[in-house]
C-alpha cells in the first residue's frame, strides 16, 4: 500500500519561549518581578520594572514581530526591554525630565546583537498619529497615568509624594474622573489604529481610592477598550507585596481599608479583522 506523502503544516509560533518557561510565565499571579537598584534610584512615581516589560514582550510577540510601542513611556522600561530583545521601539513621554532619563538609559545600554531603532519623543500621547503609522505596531506595553492620585498624600506607606511633572497637558492634572477616562479613551483609540491586527496591548494599572470613594480603574479601562474594538483576552495579577515594607493599618480603628499591594496587567488583542476605530486625524 503506497505511503501518502503528507506535509505537516507548520504551526505558527506565538512566541519564542520554551515549554518550561511558557509554563512558568502562564501562572496568573506574578510574584517574582523586581526593580533593579538603578530603577529604584530613578524615583519615578509610578514606573514598572524593565523585567516586567521584557517578560510581557517575550510572551506576546511572535519571532517576526519588530516594533514595540509605549505611549506613556516614563523613564523607558518598555523601550529598554524591547532593545534588549532586539526589537525596535517608539515611546512618547510628555515630561521632558522623564523623556531625557529614558533617552540616557537607552544610550547607556550595552550594544546587543542586531541593530535596533529606539525613538523617544517628548510629546503628548494624544498626538500619537504624528509619530506612528496605522497598522505598524506589533505590541504595546504601557502604564497609563493614575488620574490625579499622585498629587495627593500617600497614606498607605508615607512615602514621598511625587507627580508626573509640570506639563499642563498632562492627564494627571485632570480633576474630573469621567473627563480623565474620556481623554484616556481617545489615546487608546489611536493606539488601536496603529496596532497590527492580531497584536497585543498590555496595560498595567492599579485601582484607586480618593477618601471614601473607590475607583475600579482596571474595570473602567477594560470597558472602554472593548468599546473601542479590543478583545479583552486575559489578565495577570502583578504581586508587589515585597515592595511595601512600611505599611500602616489604613482607616484604623474607625473603618477597615484594604492596602493594595498588587496591580493588574490587562491583556487586550486587536482582532484579526480589526478595522480602524474612529477618525484618523
Amino acid at each position: 500500500m503506497p505511503v501518502k506523502n503528507e506535509k505537516k503544516k507548520t504551526q505558527k509560533q506565538a512566541n519564542e519561549l520554551d515549554g518550561k518557561t511558557w509554563l512558568r510565565y502562564s501562572v496568573s499571579v506574578w510574584s517574582d518581578i523586581r526593580k533593579t537598584t538603578e530603577e529604584i534610584e530613578l524615583k519615578h512615581p509610578a514606573m514598572f520594572p524593565g523585567m516586567l516589560a521584557k517578560r510581557l514582550i517575550a510572551c506576546f510577540t511572535p519571532p517576526e514581530a519588530s516594533l514595540i510601542l509605549d505611549p506613556f513611556a516614563g523613564v523607558g522600561s518598555t523601550l529598554l526591554a524591547a532593545k534588549e530583545l532586539g526589537k525596535d521601539a517608539i515611546g512618547l513621554e510628555i515630561s521632558p525630565e522623564f523623556a531625557q532619563i529614558a533617552e540616557r538609559r537607552v544610550d547607556q545600554m550595552l550594544p546587543f546583537a542586531g541593530q535596533t531603532d529606539v525613538q523617544i519623543h517628548t510629546a503628548d500621547s494624544r498626538e500619537l498619529y504624528r509619530y506612528v503609522s496605522p497598522n505598524s505596531v506589533d505590541m504595546v506595553v504601557t502604564s497609563p497615568p493614575y488620574w490625579d492620585i499622585l498629587l495627593q498624600k500617600r497614606t498607605a506607606d508615607n512615602k514621598e509624594q511625587r507627580d508626573y511633572g509640570e506639563a499642563s497637558a498632562d492627564l494627571g492634572k485632570i480633576q474630573n474622573y469621567e473627563k480623565f477616562l474620556l481623554e484616556l479613551r481617545k489615546i487608546f483609540e489611536q493606539v488601536y489604529n496603529v496596532m497590527r491586527p492580531n497584536s497585543y496591548c498590555c496595560v498595567i494599572v492599579m485601582d484607586l481610592r480618593k477618601k471614601n470613594r473607590f475607583y475600579p480603574y482596571h474595570i473602567d479601562i477594560s470597558e472602554f477598550m472593548q468599546e473601542i474594538g479590543f478583545i479583552f483576552d486575559d489578565l495577570i495579577i502583578w504581586d508587589r507585596g515585597q515592595e511595601y515594607n512600611n505599611l500602616r493599618p489604613l482607616g484604623y480603628p474607625s473603618v477597615f481599608r484594604v492596602n493594595k499591594v498588587h496591580e493588574f496587567i490587562l491583556i487586550f488583542q486587536k482582532p484579526k479583522d480589526g478595522s480602524l476605530s474612529g477618525e484618523l486625524n
